[in-house]
């Protein structure tokens, strides 16, 4: 299962691109309360850590970084969860004050898993998206 949202930004690549790869961006994109790089490694086996709150609940999340082209795209994996499950950030310059973010988050459902559980997941990966895609909106005009 795959769920993908884009947004075209009147930001620059690099201006998008600063400030989606710090984890703080998540404090204001998510609601996170706590979103960090775990000292060591950059890039390829950076690990980063975030607790959010869904549904009144605290839950923490560990990404490990498995892709990385500085600037352009980033892959994570999961580090924790009930399915294996990947973001991927990709950021397109349009122009020297514009570009377009493509945020995507899929997940491999494994078998037997009830399908209500599975049409749970997707509807939490589009309102992720729909929210950061708002969020980023507001961002690139300096409403956030």
């Amino acid at each position: 299962m795959k769920e993908t949202a884009t947004v075209d930004l009147s930001k620059s690549a690099e201006a998008a691109w600063s400030f989606m790869w710090d984890p703080a961006s998540s404090l204001k994109l998510l609601d996170a309360e706590v979103a960090v790089a775990l000292p060591g490694q950059e890039g390829v086996g950076e690990i980063q850590a975030f607790v959010e709150r869904v549904q009144g609940v605290r839950v923490g999340l560990l990404h490990e970084v498995i892709e990385f082209d500085p600037g352009h795209r980033a892959v994570t994996r999961s580090l924790v969860g009930w399915c294996p499950s990947w973001g991927a950030l990709t950021i397109e310059p349009l122009g020297p004050n514009s570009c377009r973010l493509t945020q995507e988050f899929w997940a491999e459902v494994p078998a037997g898993v009830p399908a209500g559980t599975e049409q749970q997941q997707r509807r939490e990966f589009r309102q992720r998206l729909e929210t950061m895609m708002r969020r980023l909106a507001e961002w690139a005009v300096g409403r956030l």
